[in-house]
């Protein structure tokens, strides 16, 4: 059942949900009447490498046993997860570029290989970004394998549609990450949910008052 939902919920693009029924399914597979051991597998490391920490994903995925029975079948989507989880970010963007025409050929994973690829984009360049304060475009470009121009304009995408928490420097051709503060994120949640809550009691003030 937890296969078959967890497909469901792949279908749906809910990823994370996906990941979690997927996940503790591994040891206990047997629907093969839906997909093979190997698929299975192949949506397992997908759905988990979005929305697992590092620590959970070697244990869980790089370290399972069961995985690493099948991985030599499966080696560009094995070695996309391997390479993020090493930082080895020029592997992990190769390795994103030949997972794409398996996204292609599968029917589940198809309809949703643009939102995939994207994310995977985003998680790999937050990864990197998140160990420093401030980076040059073209150290970074070098890292990942990439021209600096291409990096530009790819940053710049994510960076302003809110995916990516940086700002880019263009005169200096620098990187900079803009970190939260916690205890002003904190502060403000709980601002928000006061107000949300004095309007409730408000209203409900009126509804008694009549």
């Amino acid at each position: 059942m937890k296969v078959y939902t967890a497909v469901s919920k792949i279908q749906t693009r809910d990823m994370k949900s996906a990941s979690e029924l997927l996940v503790d399914c591994i040891a206990t597979f047997s629907c093969t009447e839906l997909c093979s051991f190997r698929d299975f597998v192949v949506y397992t490391i997908v759905s988990c490498v979005l929305h697992l920490p590092r620590t959970e994903l070697k244990d869980k995925i790089i370290d399972s046993p069961e995985i690493l029975t099948v991985a030599p079948d499966i080696p560009v989507v094995f070695r996309l997860v391997q390479a993020l989880h090493e930082c080895d970010y020029k592997e992990y963007l190769l390795a994103l570029v030949d997972l794409h025409p398996i996204l292609i050929g599968d029917r589940y994973l198809q309809p949703h290989c643009g939102y995939i690829v994207r994310e995977l984009y985003v998680l790999g360049y937050k990864q990197f970004l998140d160990s420093y304060k401030s980076v040059t475009i073209k150290s970074m470009a070098t890292i990942f394998g990439v021209s600096p121009e291409y990096l530009d304009i790819h940053l710049s995408r994510f960076i302003a549609a809110g995916r990516l928490t940086a700002k880019i420097d263009k005169h200096g051709g620098i990187v900079e990450t803009n970190r939260s503060d916690v205890k002003n994120s904190q502060y403000k949640d709980m601002i928000h949910k006061g107000d949300l809550l004095l309007n409730r009691m408000q209203k409900l003030s009126r509804v008694l008052d009549v």
